[in-house]
Order: structure tokens, then sequence, then C-alpha cells
């Protein structure tokens, strides 16, 4: 016999969050500006809470053995943001496909727009570990077609093929996220801890994009490659040593500072 459907989630009037963010010093790099890292640290937090409020947030889905996961992401950053700037980060459910649902951002301060972003989440069972249809379990108010700060991201990105640099990590317990797998931010935080130090130290990051394509745990070894692509962009490859899985594949575009 099926299994019967699990019902479907209800939601709150809420289809729009904004939430107001201090730039912590921490979270600024050695030339004091907000790093990509962290920003997309804000809007992870920010999607959580919004999600929380419209009734399909991460403890309503533990309860049912299910989880948001991060697939994939597109960020633009138009403005510098310094340590101590109050950001204002709106957020909104923008659509699902067959196997995503969208959330899209805008990121603004006193002296105009910091960013925008746009975000494909899966919902996973977590004892199969596969995804389960967003209209399967989330009110259709939580996928509506609406607009789009970013173009959604790309199907596919292409394969980096040969790395001009590399880097190795052991991912810690302060990676690990309440899912027992690495963080969406521990996986850009690689990527970019490979780049030339004439790239970081010369550039700053001015659009990504993040596609999460395996999951990894405490203790592995994952190695982090960049190459240049098109100019003005770096490609990237985090690859789990043991077994040569690539777990994300990124690109980066740069401008001087």
């Amino acid at each position: 016999m099926d299994a019967p459907e699990a019902p479907v989630l209800s939601c709150l009037p809420v289809e729009r969050l904004t939430e107001s963010i201090t730039v912590r010093v921490l979270d600024a790099d050695a030339f004091g500006l907000l790093t990509p890292v962290a920003l997309a640290g804000y809007l992870s937090e920010v999607a959580g809470r919004h999600a929380q409020a419209l009734d399909a947030g991460m403890d309503l889905l533990a309860s049912r053995g299910q989880a948001w996961v991060l697939a994939r992401s597109r960020m633009e950053i138009a403005g510098e943001a310094r340590a101590g700037d109050l950001l204002e980060v709106e957020t909104w459910p923008s659509g699902a496909s067959r196997l995503w649902a969208l959330r899209d951002f805008r990121v603004r301060s006193g002296r105009g727009e910091v960013a925008r972003a746009i975000t494909a989440w899966l919902v996973i069972d977590l004892a199969t570990r596969r995804p389960v249809r967003p209209d399967k379990v989330l009110d259709p108010r939580l996928h509506p077609e609406r607009e789009h700060a970013l173009p959604p991201p790309e199907e596919k990105l292409p394969p980096l093929e040969a790395a001009a640099w590399e880097r190795r990590f052991s991912i810690r317990w302060l990676d690990i996220d309440r899912n027992r797998h690495a963080t969406n931010t521990a996986y850009l935080g690689w990527a970019l801890e490979a780049v030339p130090e004439e790239t970081w130290g010369g550039g700053r990051v001015t659009g990504l994009e993040v596609h999460y394509l395996a999951e990894c745990t405490y203790g592995s070894k994952v190695l982090s490659r960049a190459a240049p692509g098109a100019p003005g962009e770096l490609r990237h490859a985090v690859v789990r040593e043991e077994d040569g899985k690539e777990l994300a594949r990124l690109s980066t575009r740069w401008a001087p500072r």
C-alpha cells in the first residue's frame, strides 16, 4: 500500500520580509569591506527567519524528517558595505520548478543598493537524502511566480578542466550545520581561499554563482581548485580528496578595488 501523502504545510500571509543587520567588524575583510561569505550568511539567516514566519522553517520540516538544502545561488554585489554599516535585507519566495523553490533578495544601505541575489532550495528527505517535490510539501503561496531580483541560476556551470591554483582543507566542526553536513558558506569560503594573492589584494568580488553538487561531512579533506575563466572571471571546483567527488562548482567575477 502506498504511504499517504504528507499534508501540505500552511503559511502565514507575510509575502516579504525586511530585516536590518549591522555589519560586524568580524564580517569585514582586511580592507574593511563586508566579505561575500558573510553576506551569503546574512541572506541564509534572513531566509530562515522568513521561512519560519511562513510556517515552513527548519524546525517544522525537521519534525517531518525533512530539511531545506541550498542547491544554487547567484549574487551580484553592486556596492560596498563596510563594518558598522546598517543593511536592509529584503527577501521573498519567488517561484518553483519541479525540484527547487526559489527565493530572491535585495540588500541596501544608506548609500544605495549593495547586492541582489536569487537562490534555489531543495526540500530533502533526511532518511533517504533525496529531494522531495516542493509542491508536495509546501503551500502554493510559498512558491508563487513573482518578480526576480536576478535571473535564475544557470542550468549547469561548465566543469573546471584544469586548476591553476589549489588549496587543501580539513572540514572542522565549525563548518557543520544542524543537518550534519558542511554549511553552504563553508563551500564559498573554501573556493575564495584558492584565489592568488594578487587577485584577492587587488580586486573584490562583484558577482558569483554557486552550484552545490554533493554534501560533505566532518573529517573529510577537500581540495579547492581555481583557474581563470572569461576576462575578470575565475572558475572554481571544490572536490572531496578521498574519492575525487566534486562537491561544488562556482564562478566568481572580480573588479579592481
